[in-house]
Order: C-alpha cells, then structure tokens, then sequence
C-alpha cells in the first residue's frame, strides 16, 4: 500500500472526486469509491492532498453555480459552438450561464466566437433525462429558442485568428472534395461538427464515431506524426544528433505543430481534456516512465474537474478519453514486456485489444454494441491516422499555395484516400448493432476481468519464458 500511495498519490486524489461527484448526485456507488480513497490515510500527505482538491472542488461548484433564474428576455453572449441539421443550433455563453439556444435558419451567418445579443425563451426543465444529463454534463442547465439575434461584434485573440486561418482551410477542402469526404474531415480532423449528424450514424453502428470528433486519437496522431518526421530529419544532422537525444528534440521540435493542430480544431473543452492528457503522458511514455504517466494522467484527470465542475466526471466525452488513455498505457506497458520480440504481432495485438477495450465503455454510453466494432476500429483507425490525416495535413498546407495543379493534384488524394474509409465503414455499418442496457456496476465488474485475465496470462507468459530459458 506505502508502495502505491508512493508511486500513485493522484490516483487517490482523483477517487476523491469521483466519491464526491458520485454523493452529489445521489448516486449510490459513491461508496466505493470513498472506500479506495480513504486508503490514503495512511500516507498522511496523500490524505491532506486529497482533502485539498475535494474541498476546492466543492467551493468551486458552489461559487460558480450558473443563474438560470432569468428565462425570457433580451440576452448577451459569445457563440462557442455551432451545430447545422434540420435547424441551427447555438451553444453560447453569457455572462451568469451556458446555453443551447435553437435558431432560426436565416441567422446562418453567425460564426464561432461572435459576440451576439439575442431575444429568447428558456427552460430549465429538460424533461428528456438522459439528455439532460448529458447537458449538465458540459455545465448547461437552460435550452431555448430564439426568435431574434444581432450580431454585436467578434471576439479578438488567438480564438478568432485561428477561426480565421481555419475557416480559410475549410473553404479549400468544400471546393475541392466531394460532399461526404469534405463532411467526414470538416468533423474529423477541423473538429467542426456544424454538420456531424448527416454523416454520423454508419460511424455510430460500426462504433468508430471517435474518429469524427477531434479527441486524444487525433492528438496521438498528430504528436507521432511530426516525431516520425522530425526524428528523421533530426538523425540526419550531425551537429545535432552528436551533442543532443533525438527523443527529446523530436518531441520538442513535435510540440509547436501539435499546439498548432489543438488551436486549428477549435479548442473546445473535449480537445482541450485530450491535448493535456496525450501530449503529456506521451511524452512520458517516450522517456520510458510508464509510471510518471499513470500518475500524471490522474493528475490531469483531478485538475480537469477542478477546474471545469464536479460534474465533468459524468461527461461521455470526458470518461472516454480519459479511460482510453489509462487503458493505451497499460497496454502498452502489456506489450511491452511480453509480445514486444515481434513489432508485427505488438501493434495487432495493441490495435485489437484497444477496440475490445473500447466495446463495453461504448455501449455503456449509446447503449448498441457491434460485435465486430474491434475489427472495424482494428482497420479504419490506423488507416485514418497514417493515411488520411498525413494527406489531410498536406492539403492543410498547399490551401495557401496560388498554383491550381498542386492543389488539384494533393486533393485528388485526399479525396481518394477518404472516399475508401468512407466505403469501408460503410461495408460494416450493414452489420446492424444491437441494442443493450448496461449498468455501471456491470461495466466496473466486466473491466475487472478483463484486466485480471490480462494480467493472468502476463503472469504465466513470463514464467513460460523463464522455464523455457533454463
């Protein structure tokens, strides 16, 4: 126990928060959790620590409890994301609380970050609960509509740059591409989801949706793609390979196209969960320290609910990348000590046990399970992120060049290359899911199996060698 408390103490920093979030929302489970964390009486420090973020956290959510005693009326704000289906929808930000605000079509000519002053009717009372959780979830506690709005001006900064370098993009990719492949990367690799649900539900059978939504994956992606890159640049340039680690200097000549790629995708608070929490256990699993990356991604995980409600713990988005990332570094520690003689059978074995992983978590969330989702992932993931976002990336790039042919040329590819994804998820979205009821305690009791049989066939993989090599 003094070793775990040692090695871990964040660990029970975040089961802390996990009881506390759980008792607030009368959630009966909150016990078990309370029970780990009180483990950590036993290393005082740990325990002080613990205590520290529960009672910020609890004098956060009370100061900062959002005012939705106003309903109607005349209100100010900043849109902060936009959705397009069958009418606008508008996530936007006043001064006392977050909204979601449905539009009029005519409006369509807001864009992110606009400053607007709008005439509404609101509602606390979300009689759909599972909407509503997921609501609160994200901090919004009113939903209304719209019956006017002016736009009063932008947001300046960095936000309102980067909108524009984006949106600069994006025209380039609508002008060039066909519609479904301009839709799939709009979401999936711009991180706009204005259009997401008229593409989204071949994604959501074949349980790949993740890939529509920027997200640690897409972190992880770009982060390995400019180390790859660099690291070959860098290995061929004496000066530097004589006198500094590849590793290091690839990662930090990595770090300045990642943040470039997290400012691009919008910033949203998903993308912003995924960028701490890749990019820094990443790098620890780059310096071999498997156990510096547990604890930090606890650490991110506690920081994350500091500073963005109690509630955040209940957010899909947030469980799901947070829990992929726990379980890509123990998978990788796995791997690493047993299946790491043959880099072929690692990453298959890697990229399947990921989408087994991913199955119960999944279905938990959207209640449908398809049973061949750990094939489809097995195959359009990796294809995604070495095939598409490279092209994707390059296409990003030659948008500002003035010569027709090269961008012709490059978006012919990208063009391609996302047409066959497309198709692929497609020929696996025929294979309908079916629907499930998960409970909680069965996900928790099923996670806790496949962890035990992992570590079981770890355990006599190893004493199979040490038999063998005596």
């Amino acid at each position: 126990m003094s070793r775990l408390l040692y090695y871990f103490p964040f660990f029970f920093v975040f089961t802390s928060i996990l009881a506390f979030a759980f008792y607030k929302e009368n959630i009966s489970i909150f016990w078990l959790f309370l029970i780990v964390s009180m483990l950590s009486l036993f290393r005082f420090r740990v325990f002080i620590l613990c205590a520290a973020f529960v009672i910020t956290t609890y004098f956060l959510s009370v100061t900062h409890k959002p005012d939705i005693s106003k309903t109607s009326g005349i209100f100010k704000g900043t849109v902060y994301d936009i959705r397009k289906s069958k009418h606008l929808t508008f996530y936007v930000k006043t001064k006392n609380a977050k909204m979601i605000v449905f539009v009029p079509k005519v409006y369509d000519n807001i864009n992110l970050y606009d400053k607007i002053t709008f005439k509404a009717r609101l509602t606390s009372n979300i009689k759909n609960p599972s909407f509503r959780e997921y609501l609160h979830s994200k901090g919004i506690y009113l939903v209304g509509f719209v019956s006017y709005i002016k736009k009063t001006g932008s947001t300046k900064g960095i936000f309102s740059f980067m909108e524009r370098i984006r949106q600069k993009m994006e025209k380039e990719f609508y002008y060039f591409l066909q519609n479904k492949e301009y839709l799939f990367l709009q979401n999936a690799v711009f991180g706009d989801s204005q259009n997401k649900s008229s593409i989204k539900n071949m994604f959501i059978n074949t349980q790949t949706a993740h890939i529509m939504s920027v997200s640690g994956l897409h972190m992880g992606f770009v982060f390995g793609l400019f180390y790859a890159l660099f690291y070959f640049m860098l290995s061929r340039i004496g000066y530097i390979y004589k006198r500094f680690s590849l590793k290091t200097a690839a990662s930090l000549f990595s770090l300045l196209p990642t943040i470039v790629y997290f400012a691009l995708s919008g910033m949203h608070i998903p993308a912003i969960r995924s960028f701490l929490m890749v990019l820094i256990f990443v790098l620890a699993l780059i310096y071999g320290r498997i156990k510096n990356s547990y604890n930090i991604l606890f650490f991110i995980a506690s920081v994350m609910v500091l500073l963005f409600g109690y509630s955040t713990v209940f957010n899909p988005s947030f469980v799901m990348s947070f829990f992929m990332s726990f379980v890509a570094i123990y998978l990788y520690s796995f791997i690493q000590k047993n299946l790491s003689a043959s880099k072929l059978l690692a990453y298959t074995a890697f990229s399947m046990l990921i989408g087994i992983f991913a199955m119960p978590i999944s279905a938990f969330y959207f209640h449908k399970v398809a049973y061949l989702s750990f094939i489809s992932n097995f195959i359009v993931v990796p294809y995604f992120g070495f095939v598409v976002m490279p092209v994707s990336f390059l296409a990003m790039f030659v948008s500002f060049l003035p010569v027709f042919f090269i961008k012709y040329a490059v978006f012919s590819i990208v063009n391609f290359a996302t047409f066959l994804l497309l198709k692929t998820v497609e020929l696996f979205s025929f294979m309908k899911p079916f629907n499930v009821s998960v409970s909680l305690i069965a996900i928790l009791i099923l996670y806790a199996v496949m962890f035990l049989l992992i570590e079981t066939y770890g355990r006599n993989y190893s004493k199979t060698i040490s038999t063998s090599s005596r």
